[in-house]
This record gives C-alpha cells, structure tokens and sequence, in this order.
C-alpha cells in the first residue's frame, strides 16, 4: 500500500470541534512516524456512514464500532487519559498501512 494514501477519517458529533483536536493529533503522530502519504477527512458521525468505505481507519470521539475497517476511539486526545496507549495502537495500524 506504500504507494496510495492512507485514508484516515476522523468524526464527532458536529465534525467540527473534537474532531479538529484529534485530528491534529493524528497529524502530528504521522509526522512523528514519517508518514506523508495519507489523506485525513474530518467528518460528522452523522456523515460517518457515507464514507465508511473509503476510509482505512475510522478514528470518532464517540462510542462507534463496526467491524469492517479498524475503528478506535481518540477521545484520548482530548483528555489526554491513555493517550501514549492511543498513539502507540495507532502506530501499528498506521505503520502496517504504509508498507
């Protein structure tokens, strides 16, 4: 997959608020991981459905799971309760995507 991009979707209630903490935070591990390759798209849970098939992670601050792609809750990111826990989960995922 090392040559198409990662498609990260990150929501929230409104895709708005939460949503932009995360995915900045996302952004960060990926620049720390040296992973330039990927495209993040912010969204609203209730948007989330209409692009679940694009995405190859599904990251949400709210309870959401499904099992067709890896899902994970990032409210870490906001309360900062776990969150090298989040990021190092997270670095698999994102490292195994890039190769």
């Amino acid at each position: 997959m090392a040559n198409s991009k990662i498609e990260i979707v990150v929501a929230c209630g409104s895709g708005v608020a939460t949503s932009t903490i995360a995915a900045d935070a996302v952004k960060d591990l990926l620049k720390e991981l040296g992973i330039q390759n990927y495209n993040l798209v912010k969204t609203s849970m209730t948007e989330l459905p209409n692009i679940i098939d694009s995405a190859d992670v599904i990251l949400t601050t709210n309870n959401y799971k499904t099992d067709k792609k890896p899902c994970f809750n990032v409210m870490s990111f906001i309360t900062g309760i776990n969150e090298e826990s989040l990021k190092s989960e997270l670095a698999d995922i994102f490292l195994k995507l890039n190769n």
